[in-house]
């Protein structure tokens, strides 16, 4: 080979190595970790994307890893931050051997002090996130700049059926480990359409939460002042559902959404409860959609 096609080879093979290097670097995870010290616990967290704050609660007993591929999908509109609630995921023990929904809205507050978050939030959460989410935007409204609730429930106390189902679930836990109460779960969180790969990463996150959370979570039954909660919101609220959700059904949150002053209810056809992994890029669309009408509206004014 002559000087001038080696030349020619080298040139060519350098140009690829970038290009490649260039695609390893835009494909690069652009989810980030890290953790914070709080006055009584360590949070971690998940983070990706730029711009206003948006702060994504997870429910109960799972982790920040419910929100992979919403932190991935909706980074381009929103500085997403995925807190992993004391007593699950990575974060330390749960302060108390009960949940108490008031003093997780207070970590959640101490949480975005810690990260001198100043300027309104954009909350999404599931289920008990959800609840968090409204006791902030209720108790702070200052640092609420919308509210997306999913499956989430405002009547307060359960009633001594459900008091009844929760303690022998947490007795069923303890004694028989927690594939059984995955299973039992997996009947009904779940739509019969979910993928095998959503109910993977929902059992991993129940796997990896320990038992003396779950006792805490089964075990409590608060009895929070929720009726007034949605009235007291005057921020725009969207509030998507799943189908097949059976705990919040399309008719129910529907009747939710008169409760808020501003309120929509977004159907997705083929999920149940656990949209942000059931129904990802419909969740998406729908979020992006929502915020960015928000957006619209802000720079209206």
């Amino acid at each position: 080979m002559s000087g001038r096609r080696c030349a020619a080879h080298a040139a060519a093979l350098l140009v690829l190595v970038s290009g490649l290097a260039g695609s390893s670097t835009a494909e690069a995870d652009p989810i980030k970790t890290a953790s914070v010290e709080l006055s009584q616990a360590t949070l971690f967290y998940r983070e990706a994307g730029k711009g206003r704050p948006a702060v994504l609660i997870s429910a109960l007993l799972i982790d920040s890893r419910l929100w992979l591929d919403q932190l991935k999908g909706l980074s381009a509109q929103r500085r997403l931050i995925a807190p992993d609630l004391s007593g699950f995921g990575f974060s330390s023990p749960m302060n108390g051997d009960k949940v108490s929904s008031q003093r997780y809205a207070d970590e959640v507050i101490e949480f975005l002090d810690a990260l001198r978050i100043r300027e309104p939030v954009d909350f999404v959460g599931l289920s008990g996130g959800g609840v968090i989410a409204a006791l902030i935007c209720a108790r702070q409204p200052q640092r609420c700049h919308s509210l997306v609730p999913i499956s989430t429930v405002f009547t307060g106390a359960l009633d001594p059926a459900g008091v009844r189902y929760r303690a022998e679930n947490a007795r069923t836990v303890v004694i028989e480990g927690k594939d059984t109460l995955f299973r039992r779960f997996n009947e009904y969180i779940v739509g019969p359409g979910a993928s095998l790969t959503a109910r993977a990463r929902y059992r991993t996150m129940l796997e990896q939460t320990p038992y003396e959370s779950f006792v805490a979570f089964l075990t409590t039954s608060e009895a929070l002042q929720l009726a007034g909660v949605p009235a007291q919101i005057k921020v725009p609220v969207m509030i998507p559902v799943g189908q097949g959700d059976t705990v919040l059904t399309p008719a129910m949150a529907e009747k939710v959404a008169k409760d808020f002053p501003d309120a929509r209810v977004v159907t997705l056809p083929s999920a149940g409860r656990l949209l942000p992994l059931e129904s990802p890029e419909e969740l998406n669309r729908a979020i992006a959609q929502f915020w960015g009408e928000i957006d619209t509206r802000g720079a209206a004014k």
